[in-house]
């Protein structure tokens, strides 16, 4: 599967896993039933060593893409930033499965506002009926303040305005890596930005063995304390600035 730089489609899939290929069949059949049909999916395996997804070698869908790398994930994160050329990037993990309507109905938004950058949804847990659900809800502007509480963007469920990303020149960092997404929406948020929340359920996530928040628990907490506290001082600052300049 090898993908040319002159394709062209409104969304791109960037489908980032480590070792989770078990999941990852019923992962890629969800983005096959997705009633938007102008999108591209690039898988990239970040260095596995399960052996799962050696069924993808002999996929011939021209709109699937695998790429294989050594285990970096940051590097492999911004790398599916990297190759995308379509309009928007929407994230997903191995172990997830779209709804049907999660890409036409999160580009239904996207093309009737150029001025929001992200979108998101609410989305429910494989095999029951707890919903993430911020209870938002539509634009929300100014959110630095509301990631001291919560980080309401969940990377799964998301989609980013390409021309943004390279215009803003934002990537994942290293140095908060296992909430590195939590990073990239403070500085969303620092630059004034605002996102867009559907409120209803458009993916399914599992609980799965591997991932972050299972494995590297303690890492994820404390970079997010480190994130927050950051973001605080940030709207300190903003303050500080605009009261001096009353």
């Amino acid at each position: 599967m090898k993908y040319s730089m002159s394709n062209m489609s409104i969304v791109n899939i960037s489908l980032p896993g480590y070792n989770a290929g078990k999941y990852l069949r019923k992962s890629v059949e969800s983005i096959h039933k997705q009633t938007n049909t102008s999108s591209e999916l690039f898988i990239i395996d970040d260095g596995s060593t399960d052996g799962r997804i050696d069924f993808l070698i002999h996929v011939t869908d021209g709109r699937i893409y695998l790429m294989k790398r050594n285990h970096s994930y940051i590097a492999t994160l911004n790398y599916g930033f990297s190759i995308s050329c379509g309009k928007c990037i929407a994230r997903m993990d191995f172990d997830n499965k779209m709804f049907p309507a999660r890409l036409g109905e999160q580009v239904t938004v996207f093309e009737a506002d150029k001025d929001i950058m992200i979108y998101v949804s609410y989305m429910k847990r494989m095999g029951g009926e707890n919903v993430y659900d911020s209870g938002l809800r539509g634009t929300i502007g100014l959110f630095a303040n509301t990631l001291l509480l919560s980080n309401l963007i969940v990377y799964l469920i998301v989609i980013i305005r390409m021309d943004y990303l390279r215009t803003s020149q934002l990537n994942y960092q290293l140095e908060y890596i296992y909430a590195e997404g939590h990073n990239l929406w403070a500085e969303v948020a620092c630059l004034g930005e605002v996102f867009y929340i559907i409120s209803k359920s458009l993916l399914e996530y599992y609980i799965s063995e591997v991932q972050v928040s299972c494995v590297h628990n303690l890492q994820q907490c404390e970079t997010a304390g480190r994130i927050r506290n950051e973001t605080l001082n940030f709207l300190i600052k903003n303050c500080l600035k605009n009261v001096l300049l009353i």
